[in-house]
């Protein structure tokens, strides 16, 4: 898979977590991904570090679990309390 595909996956993952964490800051996003879901663990990684720059998400641990065939969702999320 090309790099591109990460990076379109890792945009919408960003958009979103942003959408539901409602303006609070985002510890942890869980994703799970299956052998066949044909995602770079390490492309979605990189991409992460980059798209997240400057969102509430910035900030995210990126956790990959894995999954069956070719599942790709975003399992949880984790934000800081509300002020």
């Amino acid at each position: 898979s090309s790099p591109m595909h990460e990076l379109g996956l890792t945009k919408n993952i960003v958009a979103i977590v942003t959408e539901h964490a409602k303006g609070r800051q985002v510890k942890r996003i869980c994703l799970s991904v299956g052998p066949q879901a044909c995602v770079e663990s390490r492309a979605l990684e990189f991409c992460f570090g980059i798209v997240a720059e400057g969102t509430v998400v910035e900030n995210a641990t990126l956790e990959i679990v894995s999954a069956e065939g070719d599942t790709f969702l975003i399992k949880e999320f984790e934000t800081e309390e509300a002020a």
